[in-house]
């Protein structure tokens, strides 16, 4: 009795900020999804009328339709990348340090200071668009067409997070024991041999985790779409949460935007729960 009760006593601070940061303002929320509030009144109860809003509205559906297409480029090319950076790194060589923190300092940067040096190098006449014309290939309008403005804000995504993955999956690396790859390297295994068969099926459960975590990640990225193109150009980069900062903040209709976060929340759900079905049928095949 006397150790629970101080078991509980640790826990109270972090139990206390989760329920003030994290389980109030998410009931809130979802409360206000089922009303109309400006902040200026009181909230009036309107039911489902919110989430008929949502499914009605055009802007919504090209904004997860954007949603999709951002983590479709970046959840994958970040669990990929970094986990041959990982393999890469992994390595006992001099000055493999450095190379670790060369590959994880794009990580200590602020968000917004990198999405204004790349917005910069993204410009029509920046330095992404002078080093190929070097090459002879015509400028490319990184940031203001349709086409290419969510695959360089990806771009800037996957830049900035390998660092942090390939240092969990370092983690993970370092914990398999050198002495399978010895066995394989005397069986014969060559380089992509070994790591197929020791090193994947080994780590499949980091590579199960940074996929929901960049994933999470990737749906409420927010910072890089305000501060290099604002949602645009023709709504190209406005994703699920830049849309309730626009109906929160800029239109002053907490009730919809509220409604939108709920949706949001439910998606990302959804495909957690797939992952982690997905991940249950491997463990059981193999």
């Amino acid at each position: 009795m006397y150790k629970e009760r101080h078991a509980w006593l640790f826990l109270s601070p972090a139990a206390i900020l989760l329920l003030l940061f994290s389980l109030i303002p998410i009931g809130w929320v979802i409360y206000l999804s089922f009303t109309s509030y400006n902040v200026f009144t009181p909230p009036e109860f309107v039911g489902l009328e919110n989430y008929k809003k949502a499914f009605d509205d055009g802007d919504f559906w090209k904004a997860l339709k954007n949603t999709f297409f951002y983590w479709i480029m970046v959840t994958p090319a970040i669990t990929i990348i970094s986990l041959l950076l990982a393999i890469l790194v992994n390595q006992k060589l001099m000055g493999i340090k450095m190379y670790r923190l060369a590959f994880y300092f794009p990580v200590l940067v602020s968000v917004v200071i990198t999405a204004l040096l790349w917005k910069w190098m993204f410009a029509s006449e920046g330095l992404l668009n002078y080093l190929i014309s070097l090459i002879g290939i015509d400028a490319i309008p990184w940031l203001t067409s349709e086409n290419t403005a969510m695959i360089s804000i990806a771009i800037v995504t996957v830049w900035q997070g390998i660092g942090y993955y390939m240092i969990i999956y370092l983690a993970g690396l370092q914990a398999i024991s050198p002495q399978l790859y010895e066995a394989a390297e005397i069986d014969g295994a060559g380089f992509w041999r070994k790591h197929m068969s020791i090193t994947f099926p080994l780590i499949r459960p980091i590579i199960f985790f940074v996929t929901v975590i960049s994933t999470m990640g990737a749906f409420k990225e927010f910072t890089l779409m305000l501060v290099m193109t604002g949602g645009g150009p023709l709504k190209s980069t406005t994703t699920l949460v830049y849309m309730v900062y626009q109906e929160a903040f800029e239109n002053i209709n907490f009730g919809y935007a509220s409604a939108i976060a709920v949706l949001l929340f439910v998606v990302i759900l959804l495909i957690t729960i797939l992952n982690m079905i997905a991940q249950d049928r491997k463990d059981q095949s193999s």
